[in-house]
């Protein structure tokens, strides 16, 4: 898997377990609904990132 696939499932598993509802939103597109709203893989990562649950070493640079 590739460190950008390993983030984004890192970044859902923090948001799930912080409550949120994430769920794939295309087959086709690398998309995400979060508690209703639709984000990229990115917006997941950054979603997390603010939530301070990814741990820095592992950010993108």
């Amino acid at each position: 898997m590739a460190i950008v696939d390993e983030l984004v499932v890192e970044a859902v598993q923090v948001l799930r377990s912080c409550g949120c509802t994430v769920e794939p939103w295309s087959s086709n597109y690398p998309l995400w609904l979060v508690d209703g709203e639709t984000f990229t893989d990115g917006g997941v990562m950054v979603l997390a990132l603010r939530l301070n649950r990814v741990s820095p070493e592992k950010r993108l640079h």
